[in-house]
């Protein structure tokens, strides 16, 4: 049983979320619709971000491409800032980052992998409702602007972040980076062997995760390039 209701659509859409003026003396604390909180404070050039969530479904949930939760600061004019992964453990999620931004709004997605660079149509919380009184407006924000659903989903692995470089990957040939990223592709074919090569030798996770993340990188920084040829 989900453990809050399914926000998303499966296509190009538009979400509402509100978007906060971050004071410089004092911390603002905002309502995640529908059941996780933030905190938001101005430390000198940056803010920081926290998240709480007490109770937090796998991304799986959310669409079979999914792997992981990826937090967004967004700004009035609809710029975007991937401010990192949701940390979950067990059913409870915590995040903490800064952005430069002193005015948005925080948005949560289910993602195939941390580096993405636009949000999935898969929003699972969005900052809505003030839980102290703060200057704020609400915008519209554009998710789903990549379909995922042809993504086949990895299987099993020894941990997350390798289910997250192989679909990485995958999103990277279905982009046709082969064709249109030769270069940054061929990086990422490099990367995601030397990866399965460590997998299969069952070093310590300590080892296989700079593999994985250097996998990720290639691997999105060849879709990216594949996609602004098109």
């Amino acid at each position: 049983m989900n453990m809050y209701p399914l926000l998303f659509v499966l296509a190009l859409a538009t979400v509402d979320l509100d978007v906060v003026t971050v004071p410089l003396s004092s911390e603002i604390r905002a309502v995640l619709t529908p059941a996780a909180r933030t905190e938001i404070k101005r430390e000198v050039t940056v803010t920081r971000v926290r998240v709480e969530i007490d109770k937090v479904v796998a991304a799986s949930t959310l669409g079979p491409a999914f792997n992981t939760y990826v937090v967004w600061a967004v700004s009035p004019e609809g710029m975007l800032d991937n401010l990192g992964e949701l940390d979950i453990k067990g059913v409870k999620g915590q995040f903490s980052a800064t952005t430069r931004f002193t005015q948005f709004g925080v948005l949560i997605t289910a993602e195939p992998h941390y580096m993405v660079d636009q949000p999935s149509s898969a929003v699972a919380f969005r900052t809505q409702g003030p839980e102290t009184d703060f200057r704020r407006k609400k915008v519209q924000v554009e998710v789903g602007a990549y379909d995922y659903s042809r993504i086949k989903p990895p299987g099993t692995a020894l941990h997350n972040f390798v289910i997250q470089a192989r679909s990485a990957f995958e999103i990277a040939q279905a982009a046709g980076a082969e064709r249109l990223a030769p270069a940054d592709f061929r990086n990422a074919q490099v990367s995601l062997g030397a990866m399965e090569e460590l997998v299969n030798r069952g070093v310590p996770l300590d080892i296989l995760w700079p593999a994985a993340n250097e996998t990720i990188r290639w691997s999105q920084r060849a879709a990216a390039t594949a996609r602004a040829k098109r």
